[in-house]
Parts: C-alpha cells; structure tokens; sequence
C-alpha cells in the first residue's frame, strides 16, 4: 500500500516498525555495473567474468531494469562513491556542486533521516570499514553524524595492524585484506547485540582499477580480471557468512556505488545499451515477483533494504524512494527519469533550508 503521487515523503512523517528485524551486511561495490555479465545474462560481453556474482543474483533477489540481470540507472547526484552512498543512505540526490567537497562542512545532510539514524533508533550497533581514509569527501561526517558508532578506515587499520606492501594500493588497502578483517569485526559486532556492518570496496576504482596478488590473468582486459577477482572474494566472503550462527537472522546486501569511471574499459559499450549497477539482496525477510523490468535508482535502496530487512514502512516511501518489495511504482517509473532528473537539479530552498543545511 502506498500513495504514488507523493514524490518526496519526509522519513520524519513515516511509521517505521518491525518486531524481529535481520541484521545488516551493506557493502558497497566500487564501479560495479552489470556490463561486464555476458550477453546471455543482461551484459555485453562474450564471456562472464563474475561467474559467481551471477550466480548470487540469480539463486537470490536482483531487482532488474531488464529481462536478464540488471540494476539502477545512472542518475544525477548518484554517480560519484560519495553520491551513491548518500543517495543509499538518505534517499536523496547529493547536489552536483558539492562533488567531493563535503568534507569542508560541518553537518553532513544534518536535516536527512537516513538508514543509521532509524537503525541507531532501533538499538542497532553500526559499523562502516573502508580501506581509503574516512575524511575522503566527508564520509565520516555521512555515517557518524547519522547513527554509526565506529569507522574502521585505512588510518585506524594501521594502528591496529601491521601491512604488507603488496596488501596496500594507492588509495589504502587491498579488498582481499579488507574482507580479511571484515570477518573480525563482524564476528566481535555479533556479540554486541544487532548490527549493521557497512563496508565499500575498493579495487575497481579508476582510472583503471588495482591489480592484487590474486587477481588472475584469464582476461585482455586488465579490469575484468580485477572483476573477476572481486567475484570470486565476495562470493568467498558469503560463504564464510554463510557458515556462522548469525547468517539466519542477517540480510546481506550487495550494491554496485555507480558505473565505472575508468573510460577506457568501457570503450565497446553499444550506444543503445543501459548501463546499470548490479545488485544482489541475500536473506530478505520478504518476496516479490516484480523483479525484472523496474525502472529504479540508488534513492530506492533505502526503504528496500529497511524492508528485507524486516521493517514495516507505512506507506512504503522514503524520501524520493520507493521499497522496491511493496507494488508501489518508482517515481520514474511513474513520471519518467527525464522529468524526475530536471527537477532534482533545480534549485531546492525545502532541501536547502531543511535537509542540506550548509555552513
């Protein structure tokens, strides 16, 4: 149930409950997009190299712009790492203008309601690991301003342990080492009550990503072999979670932050093919048969992921998202992605005013 002519719904407004929610695992993907799937399952290539990424969407639930495997559409204030996780976390747009600069303001979106902010109201212990710097674009302000108790990024790591040169890129840490500790952390959370263990990747990042001691050498193309690498390591990582006493009550996400920027790897992109971010929802409490065909963007991960978790969101919107599990439409499945985009870069004095609110 829902009204599908509201087109922003203030989280403030809305009913959020649930009586045995899951726990979440939240990883972002670093420039995970579908096109380098085969034709056969939604992408362009002749051969799949993310065999066990595909396989996970499949054997679970991948909300799809298409018949095949899909994902998001690429829309404006989500394309760029900290654009998608504030679109993500808040259901909104991060304005064009701001691009990285976030670290320069005190608040981050002081006035949004986010995912942290109802799972902290809900007694969740939260927990963000990165393995570039947390100041990066003001990522820290996004997630401890709103509800996250810790952030494990590359400076911290180092305190905590000792590493390698070949575990180490340029931006930080290697993923394959990431996942490494991730298991530390997460297995010390679950003693802590519920938990939201939020982490991004890193290896797939431009201009033309990070070649690690595992990567193989099946590939032409460099960065395929660093996805397939990835593929193998997360679906490595599942089956870890898999085995421990918490998988049960645990919703694990996966979520591609935006399409690649590393040009030069997407050159033999047909013009009429969509690129798309893949997304794979493990352990959602709930069902629906309306997977394939959506019409969706990053803003609707937020009450998407608050309802496989369990949650019950009265009216089904959040902000400018839409639980893709319940049959309300998108708003651009209901105005179009062209009207939708125009007015999100108009100038907003609501946004400005009461969501933004800048120094």
């Amino acid at each position: 149930m829902g009204d599908s002519t509201i087109i922003y719904q203030n989280p403030e407004d809305v009913k959020i409950s649930g009586d045995n929610t899951n726990n979440l695992i939240y990883i972002y993907l670093e420039s995970f997009e579908n096109t380098f799937l085969d034709t056969e399952n939604g992408g362009i290539k002749n051969v799949n190299c993310l065999p066990e990424l595909t396989e996970l969407a499949k054997q679970n639930t991948n909300f799809s712009n298409t018949d095949q495997l899909g994902g998001a559409l690429p829309f404006t204030g989500t394309t760029w790492t900290i654009a998608s996780m504030t679109s993500q976390f808040t259901g909104l747009p991060l304005k064009v203008e701001v691009a990285n600069d976030m670290d320069q303001q005190n608040r981050f979106m002081p006035g949004a309601k986010t995912i942290g902010d109802i799972l902290n109201e809900n007694g969740y212990i939260q927990e963000l690991m990165i393995g570039s710097q947390k100041e990066f674009a003001g990522t820290d302000k996004l997630f401890l301003q709103h509800g996250f108790d810790k952030i494990c990024d590359i400076n911290s790591l180092k305190q905590e342990y000792s590493f390698k040169s070949d575990e180490l890129n340029q931006w930080g840490l290697d993923d394959y080492k990431l996942f490494e500790l991730a298991k530390n952390e997460i297995t010390q959370l679950a003693q802590t009550g519920k938990f939201n263990f939020t982490m991004a990747t890193i290896d797939c990042h431009m201009p033309k990503g990070f070649l690690c001691k595992y990567c193989p050498n099946t590939y032409e193309n460099r960065y395929e072999n660093i996805y397939a690498c990835q593929s193998k390591l997360i679906n490595s990582f599942i089956d870890w979670c898999k085995s421990q006493s918490w998988y049960e009550n645990t919703t694990i996400v996966l979520v591609g932050d935006h399409p690649t920027m590393a040009q030069q790897y997407v050159n033999d992109v047909p013009s009429d093919y969509q690129r798309t971010t893949y997304n794979c929802f493990i352990n959602s409490k709930v069902t629906t048969d309306q997977i394939k065909n959506r019409q969706f963007t990053h803003m609707d991960m937020y009450p998407t992921t608050l309802a496989a978790m369990g949650f019950n969101i009265e009216g089904n919107k959040l902000a400018l998202g839409t639980n893709l599990f319940s049959e309300l439409p998108t708003i651009i499945e209901k105005y179009g992605q062209d009207y939708i985009n125009e007015e999100v870069q108009k100038s907003s004095e609501y946004l400005d005013k009461n969501i933004y609110q800048f120094n």
